[in-house]
Order: C-alpha cells, then structure tokens, then sequence
C-alpha cells in the first residue's frame, strides 16, 4: 500500500521543503501550491488521493475542517495556528521527523501482541497466524490505527474501498463479521466490538 501525502500551501517554499522530506520517506507527494485553487479543489484532492498525511497552510488553513469530514484516516497537520496538530513556521526538521516516525509507528499494524503481516496476508497473535482476506487486513489495520474510536458502516467502508463502490457497506459489514469470528476472545487486551445501531469500534484497554 503507498504512501502519500497531500500538501496545500501558498508558499512554494514551505511546500518544497515537505515534499522533498517527504518523498526521501518514500511517500507519493501531491503539491496545491497555486492560490487560484480553492478549498473545494483540496477537498477533491483528498477524496480522490486518500492522503496518509495532509499538511494546509497559507490560504487553504479554512479547508481544515472539510478535509476532517472527507478524509477520516489521514493525519491533518495545519501550518503556522495555535493547535495541537500545527507546525509552527518555520519548520523544524525534528518536528517534521516526529510526524513521520508517528506515522510509521501507526501503519505498521500493531497493538500489543496482534500484529499484521503485510507479505503473508494475515494476523498475528503471538504465535499463531490467522489469514485474513485483503478486505479484512485493511479493516484491521484502520481499526488499530483508530483504536477505540466508533466508525458507523458508512465511515469504514469509505475508508477502506473509497467512494463510490457499490455494495461496499455490505462487504465492509461481512468483513468485520469475518475479522470477528477469527480473532475474537484472543486477549484481553483488545476486541472488535459490534455497536448495535452506532457502528463498529476496536476497543483497547491500557
């Protein structure tokens, strides 16, 4: 699965200097950089690339909200505001490091002794292996990117298959009947919980 990266900002500068950090972590770059481009086109962007990571800054910092809506797996990253998720300007490479080391850390798969094995299609659970379907290995992998977070059937199967794919709420429902029946009841320190009416939520106890 590829990496990419969204980045929408007014200074080609501060656009060039992520993209070019970011192409030698191996990620796919798209550059919004020309300030005729709205927020609408941003939005579009992020639906049609799925970004890992998407970095607003300049004239795009009002997509932010949108791109939240649109884009529930990406990692959102505002330049120059007063939050949490910004990067104060300029840049400091040691911030821009943590971001990508955060992210690695994430999609890798992992959540104590579960873990995905990308080249054999399957999970992990110490040292036992269950194959699991491509449908099912992307489902595990948003749930422990997003642990004890509720996604409704219509939120995961936009994440998994995009927008647009008939049927895909069956088959997102299917497969995390699927994922339930083989690692439920693995450990105690996870599960794949069913939210009668709300949706579907990988619970993880500290």
């Amino acid at each position: 699965m590829s990496k990419k990266i969204l980045i929408a900002c007014d200074s080609e500068q501060v656009s060039d200097f992520i993209s070019n950090f970011a192409a030698k972590e191996g990620f796919t770059v798209r550059v919004i950089c020309d300030i005729s481009c709205d927020i609408q086109h941003v939005v579009r962007e992020c639906c049609i690339l799925h970004p890992d990571i998407i970095f607003l800054g300049g004239c795009y910092l009002e997509a932010e909200q949108e791109c939240r809506h649109s884009s529930l797996m990406s990692d959102i990253y505002v330049l120059g505001k007063d939050d949490v998720h910004s990067l104060q300007l300029p840049l400091d490479i040691k911030e821009l490091t943590a971001i990508f080391e955060k992210y690695n850390t994430k999609h890798i798969g992992e959540c104590g002794t579960l873990k995905i094995d990308n080249e054999r299609n399957c999970a992990v659970v110490g040292d036992k292996v269950y194959p699991l379907s491509l449908t099912e290995l992307e489902i595990l992998r948003c749930f422990i990117m997003n642990p004890n977070r509720v996604f409704s059937k219509e939120q995961l199967a936009y994440e998994v298959f995009g927008p647009d794919v008939a049927d895909a709420d069956r088959q997102a429902e299917e497969a995390v009947g699927e994922l339930k029946s083989k690692l439920d009841g693995l450990s105690s320190k996870w599960s794949i919980r069913l939210l009668w009416g709300v949706g579907y939520k990988f619970e993880v106890n500290e």
